[in-house]
Parts: structure tokens; sequence; C-alpha cells
């Protein structure tokens, strides 16, 4: 568990992921339209650029979003801004979407060893700990991260530590094991399943939550799902439909 103001909301809650659907995935106006319908916070995804600034940014390369066949480390962010999105909007600094939503939470998936740094450069510049939750599949580029920051932050499981939590409620083991690992962490943010994992279970659910850490599912567009996994006990839901899942959550 970890006591953060980040995680002071009433539950269940949406995170729009890449700032939802409503426009262009990590770019101000999609952010803005995802804030506007309510979502608790925006999930996105942090990448570093070849003259070292961290950027909002999913894949690797610009293919996908842009038509361009080049990585974005081989790219300066001066050549970045230039570019228009095939779906509209411009790519974003870190820095520029904190500043520009200075009230909105932000999940932030470090997604390369380099942004690390520049990561904790622009939380600190921005001044925005209390408002900023950073995650990471990468254990080590998770801790690497919150070791450069002056203050704490939220934070969330990295794939290790989902695994091992996981084994732990598979083989039983007292609830004293899954708090201790769990300590420092509040939420675990995963798939309904993975590597052929169910994670989903109203056990595994509860298990998890008598530690007091929270429990976020992504990518659930259905609403369905959406109302399933709350009333398992899910406290949190990652969704590219941010709009329909905060109306959704609103009859869980």
């Amino acid at each position: 568990m970890q006591e953060h103001e980040y995680f002071n909301v009433a539950r269940p809650v949406v995170l729009a992921h890449r700032g939802g659907s409503a426009g262009t995935e990590n770019t101000i106006e999609t952010f803005n339209d995802a804030v506007r319908c309510g979502v608790f916070s925006i999930e996105t995804d942090v990448r570093t650029t070849k003259d070292g600034v961290a950027i909002l940014f999913h894949d690797a390369d610009l293919k996908r979003v842009a038509n361009i066949d080049k990585k974005v480390s081989q790219t300066t962010f001066v050549e970045l801004e230039q570019i228009n999105l095939v779906g509209g909007g411009k790519i974003q600094t870190l820095v520029q979407a904190l500043t520009a939503l200075p009230q909105t939470r932000f999940n932030l998936d470090i997604k390369d060893p380099e942004s690390v740094q520049t990561a904790a450069a622009a939380i600190e510049l921005t001044k925005s700990p209390n408002r900023v939750l950073v995650s990471s599949f990468s254990e080590k580029r998770r801790l690497a991260t919150l070791k450069l920051l002056t203050q704490p932050v939220a934070t969330s499981a990295s794939a290790t530590i989902v695994i091992e939590v996981w084994l732990m409620h598979v083989f039983r083991l007292p609830q004293a094991f899954l708090a201790k690992r769990l300590k420092g962490i509040g939420a675990l943010q995963i798939p309904r399943s993975m590597y052929g994992i169910k994670l989903d279970s109203k056990r595994f659910i509860r298990k998890v939550r008598a530690t007091n850490t929270e429990i976020h599912y992504w990518t659930i567009n259905n609403p369905q799902e959406m109302l399933e996994l709350t009333a398992r006990g899910a406290t949190g839901i990652v969704s590219d439909v941010s709009e329909l899942a905060v109306q959704t959550l609103r009859k869980a």
C-alpha cells in the first residue's frame, strides 16, 4: 500500500488511456476532452527525443501516428514539433502537458531508460509530485525514476511485482506476504490476463484490496466489462472511451 494524495478520490475511477478516443492520442486537445468528461487521470507514455526532451508518445517510432519511418530517439524535439499527426494535433512535451493542465492527474508510463531522468526533471520543474503516478513495465526504470525525485509520487507495480503478487495469491501465502511486497506501491495496473495468467478473479482482487492497494484494469472499452470488474472490487478502469467509461461507472 502507499499513502499518497493522488489516490484521495471516490472510487471507482476512470483513467483515460492515452487521453481517450475523442481525438489523436497523447495530445493536449484529447487530454482536454477527457478532463471535461470527468476522468480521474490521464494515462500516457513518456519517451525521450534525441536532444533529451521528455515527450508524451507511446511508440518507439513515428510510423503509426505520423507516417514517418524514423525513431523518436533519432529525432530532435524541434523536428518533432513540426509534425502534424495523422489524426490531427501535435506531439507534446511532458512539461507542456503538466503546465497546460495544472489541476489534472497524470499516470506516466516510463517507456525507455532515457526517460528516467527526463521525466523526473519534468515533474520536478513543474512541481507536480502530488498529481503524478509513475509506472513502468520495468522495475529498474520505475525505481530509478522515483529515486531522482525530491518528493514522493504515487507509483504502480511493475510487471515483475504483479507476477510475484499473483504467485503469492495462487499459493495462498499469508496476507502479510502480499502486504510486505506491496509496501510503497499504490496500485496494480493490469490487464484481465497476461502470459496466460488470469488476473481478474474476485479472490485475487480481494487479496490485493485487503492491502489497501488500488487495482486498475486496462484497456477496458466494453461497459459490461467495466461494471463486471468494478463489481468484483476493481477501483479503476483504464479506457479508450473516456466519456462512455465515466457515464458507465457512475452506475457502479
